[in-house]
């Protein structure tokens, strides 16, 4: 009986090493498998810009895309000394694997080089609900209300208001322009 037992103790000590070996290689492969796909996912992934489906570059991260066009807008507002100038719609950031991301000033370059549009929160000068012509600013709108019903103001005007509008900058016509405009619409 000490032979059957001692053979029976040596199956089960044998038995639980090749359990703990399965469970040693398993718990390994598994630990290898997520740094793997932590490792890759963290090298890899960013977006892509797009601007009206054109592919315009990498970068890691959507600040990073934030950030160029904040610097590139605040150097139109003082370009243009306007503190409403936003660059055009049409960008599109797509969650994508990237190899060769852009930095900031990359990004602001190749964001410079593109043509965007600039446009502006502005507003449109309506007389009688036909849209006169569009200006910088709110502001500047009813400024121009005021100006021109202060020269006409014998004559039978006609109803001028002003709605807030975002329109291309190269829309907009100065003071002097839409004035004219005014004027020669009660002509």
């Amino acid at each position: 009986m000490d032979e059957t037992v001692k053979a029976e103790r040596e199956k089960r000590r044998i038995r639980r090493k090749r359990k703990r070996q399965r469970s040693s290689i398993v718990t390994i492969m598994i630990l290898f498998i997520v740094t793997s796909a932590g490792v890759v996912g963290a090298q890899t992934q960013g977006y892509e810009v797009f601007y009206h489906g054109e592919s315009l570059g990498y970068v890691q991260s959507s600040g990073v895309f934030k950030s160029a066009v904040e610097r590139i807008e605040n150097d139109l507002m003082e370009c243009y000394n306007y503190d409403n100038i936003h660059l055009g719609n049409g960008f599109e950031l797509i969650p994508a694997r990237v190899e060769n991301p852009m930095d900031l000033a990359t990004c602001v370059k190749v964001l410079n080089s593109k043509g965007i549009e600039l446009y502006v929160s502005g507003a449109a000068v309506l007389m009688d609900g036909q849209k006169i012509g569009t200006v910088t600013s709110l502001d500047q709108a009813q400024s121009l209300i005021e100006a021109y019903q202060n020269i006409n103001s014998n004559k039978n005007i006609s109803e001028l208001k002003c709605v807030e509008v975002m329109v291309p900058l190269s829309e907009t016509k100065d003071f002097a322009a839409m004035l004219s405009a005014l004027k020669a619409r009660t002509k």
